[in-house]
Formats: structure tokens, C-alpha cells, sequence
């Protein structure tokens, strides 16, 4: 399992402890890899003032001012990284079931 984020890597330590994590948060920086996979939403001038009068500061958090998130998605690929299942959704507050994606992982194995 791979986790990204653009947040910096000092943010994400944060939050690996808090959560109790015993998994890796990778760095994305820039969204590079969100991009890659088609998922990088630059975000529209009305929610950035929206985030910045909340507080939310992505310039600090992700390291640049390009004000752009993922889209919370998972991917599943298999072992020659072709894109098997995808579960993505521009509503942050709609995740995929954790069994959905295991069903993807379990189709991969023989």
C-alpha cells in the first residue's frame, strides 16, 4: 500500500502520530503524482478564500502556492502497474468501503 499527500513531510509525520499510523505517508509534491493519475483539482478562487478565512493555509501545509488538492481516490494496480480498480470522488466527505477495495486487491491474487 502506497498513501500520497501533498502536504509536507513535516505535516505528515504530525499526522501519522496522531492517527497512530503504522504505515508511511509519502510526499507528493506539487500533486505531481495526483496529476499523473488525473486527479489534481486546482481549487476555484471562491474556496480558496474560503479555506484562508478558516484558516486553512495549503501554501504552509503543501509547500507552494498552487492551491490545488487530489481528489481523495484509491487505485488499485497490479504487479506490471496497470491500473486495476479505481474508487475516486471530488466529494471529500464520500469515501470508498474499505471492502470494495479489498475486493479489487483480492481479484489480483491467483
Amino acid at each position: 500500500m502506497i498513501v500520497v499527500s501533498p502536504q509536507l513531510p513535516v505535516f505528515l509525520a504530525d499526522l501519522k502520530a496522531k492517527l497512530k499510523l503504522d504505515f508511511d505517508i509519502l510526499h507528493d509534491a506539487g500533486n505531481g503524482v495526483a496529476e499523473s493519475f488525473g486527479v489534481a483539482m486546482p481549487l476555484p478562487d471562491e474556496l480558496i478564500e474560503v479555506y484562508k478565512k478558516i484558516g486553512v493555509d495549503l501554501v504552509k501545509f503543501n509547500g507552494d502556492d498552487l492551491w490545488r488538492l487530489p481528489v481523495p481516490s484509491r487505485f488499485v494496480l497490479d504487479k506490471e502497474g496497470i491500473v486495476r480498480s479505481v474508487d475516486a470522488d471530488p466529494d471529500y466527505t464520500t469515501r470508498p468501503e474499505p471492502e470494495t477495495t479489498l475486493d479489487a486487491l483480492r481479484r489480483l491474487s491467483p
